[in-house]
């Protein structure tokens, strides 16, 4: 019950947001969303040996997620930036060894892994429409829930069992079934400009990624021995355990739709 009614009220917290909230109030939240994901990947990357320069990585996160939703600006020089002050921090802080190495791409990575992903939801706000937006959140939560019910009732075959108790085969394909469904069908009222092959095979690869993310936050946490990224959500795990699909679907879709066909 506490997990239904905290993803609830999270749930609807998050679609009000976006669908009321101008894109500058998404993208208030989308740091506040970012800030938190990255505290409990700090805490994975010290549990991994790798502990990241917490203030230039932060500072980078929030960076990137700006640049990446605000129409107009350049990325690439708080990337440029990220970079210097990691390998900087690297030359100034001990010796360098395999983890000072590890901390080095870990500062470089986590930027990129949060922000680009949360800040190119908000740019796709800000473009395309809220409607456009939303339609990335709902392919995954359609996705989600057939992967959760499929797997409930055809799941036999384990999909990754070295990374994944409970991910099944079955499960993968009643998400793959669920998610392009919900790409292409209710794609053809919120974004009627691409084409429905096109929304079919989005719907596919937003999927695709999106369990691929899931499986690589299970890697991290597996390897830092434990559970849930943090217990901020009752009965959900931690921010990092509602948005690891959403952090490789993001950049995909965006990707689509500033070059895709129209």
């Amino acid at each position: 019950m506490t997990r239904v009614l905290s993803g609830l009220v999270l749930g609807a917290a998050v679609f009000a947001i976006a669908w009321l909230a101008p894109p500058e109030g998404l993208l208030a939240l989308a740091v506040v969303v970012t800030t938190l994901a990255f505290l409990e990947l700090a805490a994975l990357c010290r549990g991994l040996g790798a502990p990241l320069l917490t203030v230039p990585a932060a500072i980078a996160t929030v960076a990137v997620t700006v640049t990446t939703a605000w129409p107009g600006v350049s990325i690439l020089p708080v990337l440029v930036a990220t970079l210097l002050i990691a390998v900087a921090g690297a030359l100034v802080y001990g010796q360098p060894d395999r983890g000072r190495l590890a901390a080095v791409a870990a500062t470089v990575f986590v930027p990129i892994y949060l922000g680009l992903p949360l800040g190119g939801l908000v740019n796709v706000r800000w473009l395309d429409g809220r409607e456009a937006a939303i339609l990335l959140v709902v392919t995954i939560i359609a996705s989600d829930t057939s992967q959760y019910y499929a797997g409930r009732l055809f799941g036999r075959r384990l999909l990754a069992p070295a990374i994944s108790p409970k991910k099944t085969v079955a499960g993968a394909v009643g998400g793959f079934v669920g998610g392009s469904l919900a790409m292409t069908l209710l794609g053809a009222v919120w974004l009627p400009d691409v084409p429905a092959a096109v929304r079919f095979l989005l719907g596919l690869a937003v999927v695709a990624v999106g369990i691929a993310g899931d499986l690589f936050e299970s890697v991290i946490k597996r390897a830092a021995q434990v559970k849930d990224s943090s217990g901020l959500i009752p009965g959900h795990g931690g921010i990092l355990d509602r948005i690891d699909a959403l952090l490789l679907a993001a950049p995909v879709y965006l990707v689509v739709l500033r070059f895709g066909p129209r």
